[in-house]
């Protein structure tokens, strides 16, 4: 049997029991305190003890069917394991639970509810106190779940936010670093007196590519329509300034389109084999953009550096990391045979999440 439940959970469920307990055993309090001021009436035989075992077996009761309803449990049952988490296994356990409880109760000899009515009308009353306590302990543990799921959807927004945020600055990063900046300065200087059309057109790539990370700020996903177009433009850089020492292959159908993805993550993928490997002239550095089986592939020719360009190691593990929080999920990476290919799921919204299509 497995279990999982927080600190804070472990402490709330004893406190609650004990509250829920108090509220039970008052309304006894109340007769108790209005029969001792009646001593002609039938039930002034009632005693202290008698309600302290009422409400000793009110927590219990009440500890047992919070604990069971709020945590998540997994019960081994032969082949098959019954889970908490699921409500269907939790009806079927409370049932079984209260009847068990009620048999136990029966057999242990404690006070019924009532002695003015002894027999039947004891017993029904005592059913009725247990049904309602019952009741009430899953409606508890039923919201606690409902808030405890907002709060942790809360705590995978705030960790998916702080992830791309940290994404978009290491792409920043990489493209105002100086190396960048000089590389894309000689780039222009090199073409725009040869060809001013090619210079306007590198300045307005470039210009897009800081605008499509800045305008993507905040949010966990765009279409793949949108990252293909800033894609686009962040290849015509790579091209106009490689030349002929890289090919980029792009084969993805429109059909696409609409999916989504996380912000600037085929740009990583790309810039990612750009840094890693050598090309030139001779041997190209061949990397090909394309959809298989509902994932975006990027695949590489490895030519690895001799010498390495430093790295911060952040940019696969970043992107990997969103897909976790996003969608529970993770990228595919491979490297056989000489080619190196990261396979991204693409995702659909259903409801306030996203899942792999």
């Amino acid at each position: 049997m497995q279990i999982a439940q927080s600190k804070y959970s472990r402490l709330l469920i004893p406190l609650t029991a004990l509250a829920v307990a108090l509220f039970m055993t008052l309304p006894r309090i109340g007769i108790m305190a209005y029969l001792r001021t009646n001593p002609g009436l039938r039930m002034s035989q009632i005693t202290w003890g008698d309600l302290g075992s009422k409400f000793l077996y009110a927590f219990l009761v009440a500890w047992l069917f919070l604990w069971l309803n709020a945590a998540n449990i997994n019960i081994a049952v032969g082949f098959r394991t019954i889970r908490t988490s699921k409500f269907s296994h939790r009806l079927l356990i409370n049932i079984l639970l209260f009847l068990l409880v009620r048999w136990l109760f029966r057999l242990s000899g404690i006070p019924e509810v009532s002695a003015l009515r002894p027999g039947r009308g004891a017993t029904f009353l005592f059913n009725i106190s247990l049904v309602l306590e019952v009741s009430f302990c899953i409606l508890i543990a039923e919201i606690y779940r409902l808030f405890r799921k907002h709060q942790e959807q809360l705590l995978r927004n705030e960790m998916l936010l702080k992830i791309n945020a940290e994404a978009r600055f290491e792409v920043l990063k990489n493209q105002v670093n100086p190396h960048f900046l000089f590389n894309s300065l000689n780039t222009i200087n090199a073409v725009i007196d040869k060809d001013v059309a090619a210079a306007k057109r590198f300045v307005n790539n470039m210009s897009q590519v800081y605008r499509h990370i800045l305008n993507s700020s905040g949010r966990p996903v765009i279409t793949l329509a949108e990252e293909m177009e800033f894609t686009t433009a962040y290849v015509s850089m790579l091209m106009e300034r490689h030349a002929d020492s890289i090919s980029i292959e792009i084969m993805v159908p429109d059909e696409y389109n609409s999916l989504l993805l996380p912000p600037v993550s085929l740009q990583v993928l790309i810039e990612n084999a750009v840094k890693h490997n050598v090309m030139s002239t001779g041997n190209p550095l061949k990397i090909s953009v394309s959809a298989h089986e509902g994932c975006i592939v990027v695949s590489n020719k490895v030519s690895e550096r001799k010498l390495k360009s430093p790295s911060t190691g952040t940019g696969l593990w970043n992107l990997d990391q969103r897909y976790r929080h996003l969608c529970s999920g993770t990228i595919t990476i491979s490297n056989n045979d000489g080619v190196f290919t990261v396979a991204l799921p693409l995702l659909k919204a259903y409801g306030d999440k996203y899942v792999p299509v």
